[in-house]
């Protein structure tokens, strides 16, 4: 009987097991001689560039804050026409973004197959392991020294304006200014800081040309008289004409560059002692009663009627609670406290100057613009009372401590009006007529003070009577 004859494949077989088991003893063996400390991070792994291998997690967030504050702790210069703007990027929270890469690099070669372990430990080892750190930075820091540190060292534009020198009418010169656009100079400096990786950071502010609002060119056409007027006064209230004087001064000079609005009550206040005033008579709630800066409503009043015929615009006009005497209804202005004013705003394209002064019993205010009405055009502003209310029967106060024949009048009577303001305008043969405002003032009767008291016997004449003395006049202006 011949004998059984073995397969062939089976030497094969048998040394392709040989060499699995010798390829797996090796396996086993070099991983168990070289099994990665569960602590540390294996050989060939990178974060940033910086070599963590053998590094315990500890030790690679340290590598890391340290280069974060290499990183961080760079300067920042902007450039803003020439100017140069410093600052670093850690003021800007300059940091590493949140990230599990020491958490990545930790469990490389650690996984539950060893094979698969010692496979990642070898690619590693030959191809390097690289980890990337993104930094992250708080835009609103950034764009808020953009805004406030940059935006400083840009030029405002500089209007030419009008001045009076002396009583000379002098011209300033204007100046281009710049502008930074704050959303663009943004976006450059992200840009820099993307694109330098070591060093300082450059960047130049994207800027914007500024033309003045008021050339010098414009300021010299304000040279013409286009509104004047005058009121008188009685000089005898001497306190009263003081401040006329004074508030009068405070105006003189003051310019209204195209589109501004002018104040009188911001341009005297404060109304006191030490800015000049004294006490005169005012109207208070239909009495008249002294107070410091008694009278400056005609101050109000006359420049009130100089810009309507300088044909600026009146934004707040308010009359008087009585009529006044150095002007007819409707032609007033008031101010009182901090809710009347008188306002106007320059409308037109050049520098408005006032000139005022008060003296010799009159105060007046000339505007001065550029004249560019036609020189036909004539103006009238006409008032009309609609309507006359009698003040009524008078306000008597009893003095025990006078006798019967004893009368004072404290307060004159006022007549009440409603009335309105025209103006009128001729210009090229045609005439028209348009109101202007409106007032309403009240009807105060006359305050007597009567004695109530026992009569006082008549002392016999003497040989060279008295001398009658007239009573002093009464200022009813307010």
């Amino acid at each position: 009987m011949r004998r059984k004859e073995r397969p062939h494949y089976l030497p094969a077989f048998l040394v392709i097991l040989i060499m699995i088991m010798l390829i797996i003893s090796y396996v086993l063996v070099f991983y168990m001689q070289n099994k990665p400390d569960p602590n540390r991070i294996i050989q060939g792994v990178y974060v940033a560039g910086m070599d963590v291998g053998g590094k315990t997690a500890e030790e690679v967030q340290a590598l890391i804050d340290g280069y974060e504050a290499t990183k961080s702790d760079r300067p920042i210069h902007v450039d803003v026409s020439g100017n140069i703007v410093e600052t670093n990027l850690k003021d800007f929270d300059y940091r590493v973004e949140e990230n599990d890469v020491i958490d990545q690099a930790m469990k490389l070669g650690k996984g539950e197959n060893i094979f698969v372990n010692y496979a990642e430990m070898k690619r590693v080892e030959a191809e390097h392991q690289e980890y990337d750190l993104t930094f992250t930075y708080s835009e609103a820091k950034l764009s808020k020294f953009v805004k406030k540190k940059c935006g400083k060292k840009a030029k405002k534009p500089k209007d030419a304006t009008v001045k009076l020198v002396d009583g000379e009418i002098k011209y300033t010169k204007s100046r281009q200014g710049l502008s930074v656009d704050v959303d663009a100079t943004v976006e450059e400096i992200k840009k820099q800081i993307e694109a330098t990786a070591e060093g300082d950071i450059n960047a130049v502010a994207v800027t914007t040309v500024k033309e003045p609002k008021v050339s010098e060119e414009t300021a010299r056409r304000c040279k013409d008289k286009i509104g004047a007027f005058s009121t008188t006064y009685s000089q005898g209230n001497v306190t009263r004409s003081k401040n006329l004087a004074n508030a009068a001064r405070l105006i003189n000079g003051s310019v209204v560059l195209p589109g501004e609005t002018f104040s009188v009550h911001d341009t005297i206040s404060p109304l006191t002692e030490e800015n000049g005033y004294l006490p005169a008579p005012s109207y208070n709630k239909g009495e008249v009663v002294d107070s410091i800066g008694g009278g400056v409503c005609q101050v109000s009043t006359t420049l009130y009627n100089a810009v309507l015929r300088a044909e600026l615009e009146v934004v707040e006009r308010s009359p008087h609670s009585m009529v006044v005497s150095y002007v007819k209804p409707s032609m007033d202005a008031a101010i009182a406290g901090d809710y009347k004013d008188f306002k106007f705003r320059n409308n037109s394209d050049v520098p408005i100057l006032i000139r005022g002064g008060a003296g010799g019993g009159t105060i007046w205010f000339t505007v001065i613009g550029a004249e560019t009405r036609p020189a036909d055009r004539k103006i009238e502003f006409v008032s009309e009372v609609l309507k006359t209310i009698e003040p009524g029967e008078d306000k008597v106060t009893l003095d025990p401590n006078q006798p019967p024949t004893y009368e004072h009048v404290t307060q004159s009577a006022h007549i009440g009006y409603e009335a309105v303001l025209w103006k009128i305008v001729t210009e090229n043969g045609k005439t028209t007529k348009k109101q202007i405002n409106s007032s309403s003032y009240k009807a105060v009767p006359r305050y007597v003070t009567r004695g109530s008291g026992k009569p006082v016997a008549t002392p016999k004449p003497s040989k060279a009577p008295a001398e009658d003395v007239d009573p002093p006049e009464e200022d009813e202006e307010e």
